[in-house]
């Protein structure tokens, strides 16, 4: 069998871009496969959808690693050989494809504008877990055009970064429309909690790389979209800027009302730039939002605070940066372990706020476990399979969000697959 695999592999490998013209033999295939979350969505596929008639595929830069893999998951699913540094190697992985789910990042903006590029080409729909905002606004620029021509749907962000604050955003604006006809003023995401997990490799690698931590891993084109991205401010995706807002919180403060100590949210950069793309690309009002965690214990929030403080103090020096990096931070490929990601959990709810009440939206991980990793490779793996299966209810073509491109049929996906996304309330005062 896996011989077969092997041989036809490298057949569909071999063949040129016009491969494209033809049905696409796949539904997905994954790309980054042998990464640390791409090896997590290949386990998803392979315990969730093995009897389903899914056709799907893995790809990577090495078949040793890829073969690595289907050995570890026991996954019977063939191999495409692909790098991104490849031109007619990315055409013949993406031409084989309805969606590319693409998990071949740290950091995604050193390598994954090529991907991109070809998906919006050939018209291939693309889904990626990046929090990195300056990729997304490269794709928009560079690729939207295109993207709309063909009809591919590219669709950036679909992990923990930012579907729980995007699709909380979706589900509390309509229902503080369905109860009040009007559109919120503003809104807010707090997290509820979030318990177990930890951290790749890649993902520190890639946030070192953004902060210039990391020079090794950027390149001039990708240093200056980081920079041209961080100069736009607070609507760095955003063709019509709303009302000045921030993402998070600057201090530590008590809320009478939820009856937590509110602070700042270290995702919130990641996520609320996505979140008033969406509204913008649903039509709504542009309207302030930031993302602030929330902690029953004083000690709680400001531990998160100062955490903050002490480990980017850290990084500044050279000689502690690297004493981190070579005895302590995970490598990539490295992350938490098994019975960590399964104890692992999230909550997040988004208000929505005006002159007439509010609207909350929860987002509970349910039984995805934790949300840094098992439940991104979920969240990231049912986004793809709502564009290969449910294409007719998502929207047209072009570099989009969550909730702009899928909206609800995602939101029917995740709850079905065992995570919880629902409206809790309706009405009643919020001030913030």
């Amino acid at each position: 069998m896996r011989l077969i695999r092997r041989a036809t592999t490298l057949l569909m490998a071999s063949t040129s871009v016009q491969a494209s013209t033809a049905p696409p033999l796949y539904d997905v295939v994954v790309y980054g496969a042998s990464g640390f979350t791409g090896r997590l969505a290949v386990e998803y596929l392979t315990d969730r959808y093995a009897t389903s008639g899914l056709k799907w595929a893995i790809a990577g830069r090495s078949r040793e690693r890829l073969d690595a893999v289907l050995q570890e998951t026991k996954a019977e699913v063939p191999i495409i050989v692909a790098d991104a540094t490849d031109a007619a190697s990315v055409d013949a992985m993406v031409a084989q494809t309805k969606v590319l789910l693409n998990y071949a990042g740290s950091p995604y903006i050193t390598k994954a504008l090529p991907v991109v590029e070809a998906c919006a080409r050939h018209g291939t729909h693309y889904v990626d877990v990046t929090g990195e905002v300056a990729l997304h606004r490269a794709s928009l620029s560079k690729y939207d055009a295109k993207a709309k021509e063909t009809g591919a749907l590219i669709v950036h962000s679909c992990g923990y970064d930012s579907i729980p604050s995007d699709l909380g955003y979706l589900l509390a604006s309509d229902a503080y429309q369905e109860r009040y006809n009007a559109q919120p003023e503003r809104a807010r995401l707090l997290t509820r909690g979030f318990e177990g997990g930890g951290i790749s490799g890649g993902t520190i690698y890639t946030g070192l790389a953004l902060l210039g931590y990391a020079d090794e891993l950027m390149t001039e084109e990708a240093k200056g979209l980081v920079a041209e991205t961080l100069a736009k401010g607070s609507y760095p995706l955003n063709d019509v800027c709303g009302p000045e807002t921030r993402d998070t919180a600057k201090i530590v403060e008590y809320d009478d009302a939820r009856e937590l100590w509110v602070g700042p949210f270290v995702m919130a950069a990641a996520n609320a730039p996505v979140v008033r793309r969406s509204m913008e690309l649903l039509g709504r009002d542009v309207i302030p939002y930031e993302e602030n965690s929330g902690n029953v214990y004083a000690v709680g929030a400001l531990g998160e605070y100062v955490l903050l403080g002490v480990g980017a103090a850290l990084m500044l020096f050279p000689p502690t940066r690297f004493l981190l990096k070579k005895y302590v931070l995970p490598t990539p490929g490295q992350g938490p372990s098994r019975e960590a990601r399964d104890a692992g959990k999230f909550a997040s709810e988004v208000y929505a706020a005006g002159p007439a009440g509010i609207a909350v939206a929860r987002v509970e991980s349910g039984d995805a476990g934790d949300g840094g990793y098992k439940a991104t490779a979920r969240m990231s793996t049912e986004a793809a399979l709502t564009l290969a299966l449910d294409r007719e209810k998502c929207a047209a073509g072009g570099v989009s969000t969550p909730a702009a491109a899928m909206g609800r049929a995602l939101v029917d996906r995740l709850n079905a697959s065992g995570m919880k996304l629902f409206v809790v309330e309706v009405g009643g005062e919020f001030n913030y």
